[in-house]
């Protein structure tokens, strides 16, 4: 493996060991000052800044005891500087509104981090849940 890909992996790891410690600095430094983050309901934040308030929300609310596991990174450089990373995941632990049990949720994330300032760090992110029964993996 490459160092590049090591770099761009470890990124990809340090989203959910942030999201696990529900450590929502952490979380928003991984994230270039002008990235973007669309979730997997469509909602749209502009800026780390926005990502940031986001996600301590939800934090401290539907996600607060949940716990984010990544599998199967995979890394392709389309341009130099420039990453495509997308992983699958599995979520548990996370809630309703009203604080009612959710089931275990399945999905894909793309990253699309640049290097910058001698690191790599996320412009876009873009989360997918997986429906059972809807989506498929080709054979």
């Amino acid at each position: 493996m490459s160092a590049e890909v090591t770099a761009v992996t470890r990124v990809v790891e340090s989203f959910a060991e942030c999201w696990n410690r529900h450590d929502m600095n952490a979380f928003g430094e991984l994230f270039s000052a002008d990235a973007e983050f669309v979730n997997v309901v469509g909602l749209w934040w502009k800026g780390r800044g926005e990502i940031k308030a986001a996600h301590e929300f939800t934090h401290q609310t539907l996600f607060r005891n949940s716990r984010l596991t990544i599998a199967e990174v995979f890394t392709r450089f389309p341009a130099p500087h420039i990453a495509i990373a997308r992983c699958r995941w599995k979520l548990e632990g996370h809630v309703t509104p009203g604080g009612a049990p959710l089931p275990e949720r399945n999905g894909i994330l793309l990253n699309v981090l640049r290097q910058e300032d001698g690191g790599w760090f996320i412009i876009d992110s873009q989360n997918t849940d997986i429906i059972e029964g809807v989506a498929s993996r080709p054979q």
